[in-house]
């Protein structure tokens, strides 16, 4: 998911002369529930990783996402266990500040956008006999993020919604479209074939 949000953002401001030498990064939720964990309630923490903006090549910036996410991931959990669920204030700590004091539009901002990817049914759902066939998450935008992107899984499937800041990301839907087109190449490069993916994204 990581590297399909990175390949096409980076096609997406190259076509509009706005990418920028560094990666771009994502805030990423991760869930901090241990698998036998019952109990109520969230455990979320959050983690900072590079989407590989900057490089060229597929398959370098694939392992430079998978390096920078793994980093991420290994800091967060040798963290002690009751500082986890606080990392993401911890992260936030300066941004969060600035929105109390009036001042947002001058804090700075930890990451470029928010990517999330939240489990869904994994059984087909139906309404009165009508088969549910796809589920789009809308998502909320942080001041001074111009994009969030979540993906939610169901039976099977895997959808993804954009939520943009119009003014500053017009033709949205293009991102839809080289996220599939991302993962026709990477495809063809890891596996040698060409999946002419039908997964569905969707900009909103």
């Amino acid at each position: 998911m990581l590297y399909l949000s990175g390949s096409a953002l980076r096609r997406y401001l190259a076509e509009h002369a706005r990418l920028p030498d560094r990666p771009l990064t994502a805030g990423i939720p991760v869930n901090l529930r241990e698998a036998d964990d019952l109990s109520m309630g969230t455990a979320v923490g959050m983690i900072v990783a590079e989407l590989g903006t900057n490089v060229a090549n597929p398959l370098e910036r694939l392992e430079a996402i998978k390096r920078s996410s793994s980093e991420a991931k290994r800091h967060l959990r040798e963290l002690p266990a009751a500082a986890r669920a606080s990392y993401a204030l911890i992260i936030n700590g300066p941004y969060i500040a600035a929105l109390l004091a009036g001042l947002g539009g001058h804090a700075p901002i930890p990451f470029n956008l928010g990517i999330s990817n939240v489990p869904g049914p994994p059984e087909p759902l139906y309404y009165n006999g009508s088969r549910l066939d796809a589920l789009y998450p809308l998502s909320l935008l942080l001041h001074g993020n111009a994009l969030n992107i979540t993906c939610v899984s169901y039976a099977g499937t895997l959808n993804f919604g954009l939520t943009g800041a119009r003014d500053t990301l017009p033709h949205l839907q293009r991102l839809a479209v080289y996220m599939g087109e991302a993962l026709d190449e990477i495809s063809q490069l890891v596996l040698g074939k060409d999946t002419r993916t039908a997964a569905r994204a969707r900009g909103v």
